[in-house]
């Protein structure tokens, strides 16, 4: 290992490297090299000196790390083929690599207390700590760290919808509601009941298996109202400061809805640190970014033809109605590629100047995805759940 870290200082001398020549390195020279290190490779970093292995450890070292960590989305089905005892898997969809691999799957940590059997759900993500959900007689929660391997477990009563860093008093903090006879009661906390504050009673939530977009300290959602309902196209996304522990409510791109469900097939996505929106409308899928907060000004992206340009990859059956995209999902966007999900056909890159498509093999069953899947945005970071105590 110490030849691979030091082609990064290709002016030590093979005698100072033999006598630790790293120890005599500058410390912002350390620090600026080992935070742009992948993760896996600061576990060989760490054997290189104790010096080294001490910084890599620090705070402010995982914070630096963190900041300049690559995000890739983090895929979750909700379901999927599996033999008795499997525990689920997650997927992390790498597009860094110029030359183009089937997407990698990586099986999820298992649960210590959740059962294989029951019905559990990605919530979110928030710097390289996923929390899931699973429900059983009671609500149970869990937060971990792939990378760490360390995980919490908890029970509690209503909700959680929200995981995020609070920047005052920089500590992490979770976001919850419950369902009263006059709408729904949101409150903020750590994982101990003591710590919660109320921040206000609201008509909508947010929807069921959708994470919320977290960007500049906002979590944003799709939301409804009780029992479902659609909400008014002026109050269609919930947005929550995370700084100043407010909601707001904002309409959705486009022209308004012509009928009272029309911004229910309306999904939002975290990509790359931007907010997108698509929709599904006449076997279209639109597509907008959110360019400015202060004015909350959208720019359409693009518009694809679904019946033109995916009917080259068709299931058993013919493809003639509407309700067959309507399950279609905006997973990521790079280079000008989009990576889009149809259930029960599978993962597919559709590059946008020329709308060619490729199906992006996963090794399983492109019909062992039978719904939908769960999308977060995720970087691997040395965070360590310590933090949340």
């Amino acid at each position: 290992m110490h030849m691979e870290i030091s082609r990064c200082f290709p002016w030590l001398s093979r005698h100072r490297r033999k006598q630790d020549g790293f120890k005599t390195l500058p410390d912002d020279v350390v620090m600026d090299v080992l935070s742009r290190l992948e993760v896996d490779q600061l576990g060989h970093a760490k054997r290189v000196c104790r010096s080294w292995r001490a910084l890599i450890g620090t705070a402010h070292f995982t914070r630096v790390h963190l900041q300049r960590a690559s995000s890739v989305p983090v895929i979750s089905p909700m379901f999927f083929d599996r033999k008795v005892g499997d525990r689920g898997f997650l997927f992390f969809p790498n597009w860094s690599s110029q030359v183009k691999k089937p997407i990698r799957g990586a099986k999820s940590p298992g649960f210590r207390y959740i059962t294989t059997m029951c019905i559990w759900d990605l919530l979110g993500c928030c710097d390289g700590l996923l929390i899931f959900s699973a429900i059983l007689p009671f609500s149970i929660y869990e937060i971990q760290n792939p990378v760490t391997q360390e995980e919490i477990v908890w029970e509690q009563d209503g909700s959680i919808c929200g995981f995020f860093l609070q920047s005052l008093p920089n500590k992490y903090r979770l976001l919850s509601y419950r369902e009263t006879p006059n709408g729904f009661l949101y409150h903020t906390g750590g994982l101990w009941p003591a710590a919660w504050k109320n921040v206000g009673m609201f008509p909508y939530r947010p929807r069921e298996q959708e994470t919320p977009s977290g960007v500049e300290g906002r979590l944003h959602w799709m939301v409804v109202g009780k029992e479902g309902m659609s909400t008014p196209c002026s109050h269609s996304i919930m947005v929550f400061s995370t700084r100043e522990s407010k909601f707001c409510f904002m309409p959705h791109p486009g022209d308004s809805c012509p009928s009272s469900d029309g911004h229910s097939n309306m999904h939002l996505v975290e990509m790359k640190g931007r907010v997108y929106v698509y929709a599904i409308r006449d076997k279209l899928m639109l597509i907008w970014v959110l360019e400015d907060y202060a004015s909350w000004h959208w720019v359409k992206k693009c518009d694809i033809d679904l019946e033109r340009d995916f009917n080259q990859h068709p299931a058993s059956e013919s493809v003639t109605s509407y309700s067959d995209y309507k399950g279609m999902q905006l997973i990521d966007s790079q280079d000008g590629e989009l990576l889009l999900f149809w259930p029960h056909r599978g993962f597919f890159r559709y590059n946008l100047r020329s709308r060619t498509i490729t199906q992006v093999m996963l090794g399983l069953s492109r019909y062992g995805m039978m719904s939908r899947v769960v999308v977060a945005e995720f970087k691997s970071s040395l965070v360590s759940l310590k933090d949340l105590q």
